[in-house]
């Protein structure tokens, strides 16, 4: 009986080590996540920005989802996103049926975005349909 509870005392130092390296491993991934938004008559516009948690780099996720369930006559997207490091642009020839467009891109050292930024959208479309709008801070994750 001596013996088994010397065993047992010798692991348990243990146990508060695997759980302050958890602690410290959950911390050390932490990353930051902004949300814009912005919206015109007929786009919405959901802009993701995701630093990482060492702060070297930034992700940047827009969603632009047409708004009207008349999705079969929108062809021909064309759309521009100002306001990062880089102007992001893109294009469809046609919806297919999609719900939205996603365009993901990142970068590294550049200047992070923050909820001051401000962004601009334009989006031109079939047959000569043009809109730019505002994209705007929401919130931070």
């Amino acid at each position: 009986m001596h013996l088994k509870r010397k065993q047992s005392h010798r692991w348990m130092w243990l146990v508060p080590l695997l759980l302050c390296t958890a602690l410290i491993a959950g911390c050390g991934d932490k990353q930051e996540t902004l949300l814009y938004v912005g919206q015109s008559d007929n786009w919405k516009a959901l802009l993701t920005v995701i630093h990482t948690a060492d702060g070297k780099e930034e992700q940047q996720v827009l969603r632009l989802s047409y708004k009207s369930a008349d999705i079969d006559s929108v062809y021909n997207v064309r759309y521009r996103l100002a306001g990062l490091a880089q102007e992001v642009s893109g294009s469809e020839d046609d919806m297919n049926n999609k719900s939205s467009i996603i365009h993901r891109t990142s970068c590294t050292g550049c200047e992070q975005r923050r909820e001051d930024s401000t962004f601009t959208v334009t989006v031109d479309w079939s047959p000569n349909r043009n809109e730019t709008f505002p994209v705007t801070f929401v919130r931070k994750e």
